[in-house]
């Protein structure tokens, strides 16, 4: 009888261990920071000017395992390519007939898998700062109102147009997050969303290194421990 007790009660104190060592639970979040955009008209890149401009994401976080989640996020990121070319390049990029400046915005959904590399686990120090990283699948859309040099034999004028373009993206994630209270959970977030199909810029002159428009985001997280169970 003794031994069923002493039994007994360490399967529930393992129990317990257990619970309170894998803690994390679905969690719903917004982030907001820094953002830029790497495209052929969006500034002079070896130089360092380019515009950097703000970017808002919502997320909402399921655990699948101990080890991951799989996440969903929807975003806001403002979109400038700034006044950065000498006029031989605007004359460059005109004789293309394509914009050599635009502003807009940019809107974007994606789902992608996340793996946390220090999750609480049992038999282990609780983590303080948690790591994590994910790549996934998401859809852009870029609303924009384009410039446009048009030159004739004595002036030059520029022309206003709207675009649009719509991609496919991979979106890249690394994070940090840190326990916060009780419920809450705080974190620093830098993607990186790599559009594979379709020019988010409007431009294909391909001035660029890489081939491929990008938007890069630095975010600071505050995110809500959701536990449906209590």
């Amino acid at each position: 009888m003794k031994h069923a007790i002493l039994i007994t009660l360490i399967c529930i104190a393992a129990i317990n261990l257990t619970k309170a060592q894998d803690d994390r639970t679905d969690r719903a979040g917004v982030g907001i920071g820094p953002a830029m955009m790497y495209g052929d008209n969006t500034g002079i890149n070896r130089e360092l000017k380019f515009k950097v401009l703000p970017a808002l994401t919502v997320d909402y976080n399921k655990k699948l395992h101990t080890f991951f989640d799989v996440r969903g996020s929807l975003g806001w990121q403002m979109v400038n390519s700034g006044h950065f070319y000498n006029l031989k390049i605007i004359r460059k990029i005109a004789e293309r007939n394509l914009p050599h400046a635009f502003k807009g915005n940019a809107f974007y959904a994606d789902i992608m898998p996340i793996y946390h590399i220090n999750p609480n686990q049992s038999g282990y120090l609780p983590a303080e700062y948690k790591i994590y990283g994910g790549v996934g699948l998401g859809v852009a859309h870029v609303r924009r109102t384009d410039q446009t040099m048009v030159f004739t034999e004595q002036t030059s004028t520029i022309r206003s147009t709207k675009g649009t373009n719509t991609s496919v993206y991979v979106p890249l994630r690394l994070g940090v997050t840190k326990d916060f209270k009780d419920d809450w959970e705080i974190g620093l977030e830098p993607t990186l969303m790599i559009s594979f199909f379709g020019e988010l810029d409007g431009n294909d002159l391909q001035q660029k290194i890489s081939k491929y428009d990008m938007l890069f985001q630095f975010q600071f997280f505050v995110r809500r421990k959701l536990d449906f169970d209590r």
